[in-house]
This record gives structure tokens, C-alpha cells and sequence, in this order.
């Protein structure tokens, strides 16, 4: 392979990186916005809880403003789907620079996003339509079922992957700003995939998954920032 390939190589590389990062600022601002409307939510009838609070969530849910989570789902649904075709985009440019690792990270938060389309698509369009019918019990209590699995389940993606993009980052030399990033965002990628696999072994620990996903999008404005204007992540 010649210097010009090579260097038409890191070219598309840089220009997908910074493409993808201006995809991930729009989507985490969007994500942003859906955590907030989550945390407005009753967080019974939102987040991942027990089985034995789920006549609570049901009652919750009647009682909750059916047009704010029809929100969630219109701001969830997009703002998912763009952030996950921009991790991805940003994924590829990284395979183009040989940094797998990284690059399995992106992709750990692509999945992530695509599983919470069904979460905010559950929450959005399934539940609204359950607090509007008395009679839906058992439909309400089958679809939540679903989306605290894909709840947790996102989340452990989401932590995996930002694990898998910021801890490799901090063996290595660099700025003092660089570091505290990676710092913060592999201790953001702990905490969600600890939080994850503590609902998943029962405990009523949804409230956790929430701040996770509400810390992550804060450092993903920053890397995304950091990839739209310079080419890095």
C-alpha cells in the first residue's frame, strides 16, 4: 500500500469520525432531553422495578401525564436512532485507524441505543395506550416486563461500551482535560454495568440505570463535541 492510499485511508477515517460526532451531539442532546422527561416521569411506571411493585407502576401510570410520555417516545425513537447510526459511523472510522477497541466500544453504544428504541417505543406509544384503558392489566404488566429487560439490558451495552472506550485511554500518557474524561467516562461505564447487572439479579435498582444514562450523556457531549471539530475521540 502506497503513502497516497494510506493517507486517503486516514482522510475518510477523520471525515467519518467528525461526521459520526456530529451525529452523537444531536442524538445526546435529544438523549438528554428523554432523560429528563424520564426523570419527570413516575419512575415506578418508567424504570426497571420488581415484580412485586408492579400493581404500583400500573397505578403510576394511570396517574401520569399520558402526553409527556408520548414525548419520550417521539424524542427517544429519533434521538436513539441517530445516535446509534453515529456510533456506529464513528466505529468504522476507528476500524480505519486500527483502534479495535475503541471501535467495539461505539459499537457497544450503538446496540445500546437500537435496544432503547424498543424501551422508548414501549414507553411512548404501548403505555400511553394502557393508562387509557382500565382493562389493560395484563397487557400493561407483559409490556413493562419487556421494557425493564430492554431497560437493563441497555444499559449493560451502554456501560460495556463506554468502559471499552475510555478505560484503554487511561494507561496512556496525555492531557490533564483528556484524562479526567476518560476517568470520568470509564467510571460512568462502571456504574451502568454494575447498576445493570444488580437489577438483573433482582434488586429494585432502576433509579440507578436512569442516572447512568443521564451522566453518560453528558461525557458523550463532550466526546462527540470532541469528534465533530477535531477528529478525535
Amino acid at each position: 500500500m502506497t503513502a497516497r492510499d494510506n493517507q486517503e485511508i486516514k482522510d475518510v477515517a477523520t471525515a467519518t469520525i467528525r461526521t459520526g460526532g456530529a451525529g452523537v451531539v444531536v442524538g445526546t442532546v435529544m438523549v438528554a432531553i428523554v432523560s429528563g422527561l424520564y426523570a419527570a416521569s413516575p419512575a415506578a411506571a418508567t424504570l426497571p422495578v420488581v415484580a412485586a411493585r408492579l400493581p404500583e407502576a400500573l397505578e403510576a401510570l394511570h396517574a401520569s401525564d399520558g402526553a409527556q410520555l408520548w414525548w419520550i417516545g417521539v424524542m427517544g425513537l429519533t434521538g436513539d436512532t441517530i445516535f446509534a447510526v453515529a456510533a456506529m459511523m464513528v466505529s468504522f472510522g476507528l476500524v480505519l485507524r486500527g483502534q479495535p477497541i475503541q471501535a467495539a466500544g461505539w459499537l457497544g453504544i450503538a446496540l445500546s441505543n437500537i435496544i432503547f428504541v424498543g424501551v422508548d417505543a414501549l414507553v411512548g406509544r404501548t403505555f400511553v395506550n394502557a393508562a387509557s384503558i382500565s382493562s389493560s392489566q395484563a397487557g400493561f404488566v407483559a409490556a413493562k416486563a419487556l421494557s425493564d429487560a430492554l431497560f437493563i439490558s441497555g444499559t449493560f451495552a451502554f456501560g460495556a461500551g463506554t468502559l471499552l472506550l475510555f478505560a484503554p485511554a487511561l494507561s496512556r500518557s496525555g492531557s490533564l482535560p483528556s484524562r479526567a474524561i476518560s476517568l470520568l467516562g470509564s467510571a460512568i461505564g462502571l456504574f451502568g454495568a454494575v447498576g445493570a447487572l444488580i437489577c438483573l439479579l433482582g434488586a429494585n435498582a432502576g433509579q440507578l440505570l436512569g442516572l447512568a444514562i443521564a451522566a453518560g450523556s453528558a461525557i458523550f457531549l463532550i466526546t462527540g463535541l470532541r469528534a465533530a471539530m477535531r477528529g478525535v475521540v
